[in-house]
């Protein structure tokens, strides 16, 4: 993102928006080769619904109370930023589907209205109709519908993308669940990336790199969490303690340089490399993945 700013607080969460989607509404209003003002008004359409999108994962999210930090609106559509999800299915999928269920719901009270305003023909039914009332309600409720159901397609970390984990967390544990949601999210990833230079539509492609991109980041994080509980457990016994980050003896000469009270060279408790802006690369990771040795308890004398 290229840095955003506040604009509202909505539920008690706040707003944002980021300098991308002003970028695309000046873009489009200079551009664009029909009605400019009928491009923005349906460009700001779009985004209120987003934003309606985000507020149902909000309050799904705050039923089972989880922390929702805020919501941001940038030129690929928004994101609600949650603190953690709890690693339980059945949470999962129910605050992934309340963003779908929001458009879905919006359309279908729309089109009462739809019908009442005395729509003639499909005529009036266009990308950039502002001119009558059946023109919006009609854009208004084609717009959920695409919302609602692009957002079920199983390409993680996309709404559908996380019902597909919660789907594949009932019969496995919650890595290999990612996992596996992840690598099908990298297919439809590839595709809309073929897609998107295939026709030439940018956006598309964007979307598609997006999702590469957040998909495999979410897994590392989900990696990184585990790997980090399993040697917490191997340490305090699964106690509720504060973690410990342990920093691993890399060579021999290391072991044999450990001190005399513990010649096997185990694992000392240290700070936490991330919190000294020491990132961990996928070396580090799969090695904190498969530790399976003992760890050594810290001394009195240990930082």
């Amino acid at each position: 993102m290229f840095g955003s700013f506040p604009i509202a607080r909505v539920f008690g969460t706040t707003v944002r928006i980021d300098l991308s989607w002003v970028l695309l509404v000046i873009g489009t209003a200079a551009l664009w080769p029909g009605d400019p003002l009928a491009a923005v008004i349906n460009l700001l359409i779009l985004f209120t619904l987003v934003t309606l999108h985000e507020l149902g994962h909000t309050l799904a999210a705050r039923y089972y109370k989880i922390e929702v930090l805020d919501i941001t609106l940038w030129f690929l559509g928004g994101m609600a930023r949650m603190r953690e999800i709890p690693e339980n299915p059945k949470v999962e999928a129910i605050v992934a589907l309340a963003g779908p269920a929001v458009n879905f719901l919006l359309a279908a009270l729309a089109l009462p209205l739809l019908l009442a305003s005395g729509i003639a023909s499909m005529s009036d039914i266009a990308p950039n109709a502002t001119a009558t009332l059946a023109g919006l309600l009609a854009n208004f409720i084609l717009i959920n519908l695409f919302m609602g159901a692009s957002n079920l397609l199983p390409a993680f970390p996309m709404d559908g993308g996380r019902v597909f984990r919660a789907f594949c967390g009932v019969f496995t544990d919650w890595l290999n669940a990612t996992r596996i949601a992840a690598g099908v999210g990298k297919l439809f990833a590839a595709g809309l990336i073929v897609l998107g230079f295939t026709a030439r539509q940018w956006s598309v492609v964007a979307v598609g790199l997006f999702v590469w991109l957040a998909g495999s980041r979410e897994l590392w994080a989900v990696r990184m969490r585990r790997a980090q509980q399993q040697m917490h457990e191997q340490m305090f016994g699964g106690s509720s303690e504060r973690p410990a980050t342990f920093t691993p003896v890399e060579t021999a000469e290391a072991s044999r340089e450990a001190p005399a009270d513990d010649p096997s060279g185990a694992r000392r408790p240290g700070d936490n490399p991330l919190a000294q802006g020491k990132e961990l690369d996928a070396d580090a990771l799969r090695r904190l993945e498969q530790f399976r040795g003992s760890i050594r308890k810290p001394r009195e004398n240990d930082d």
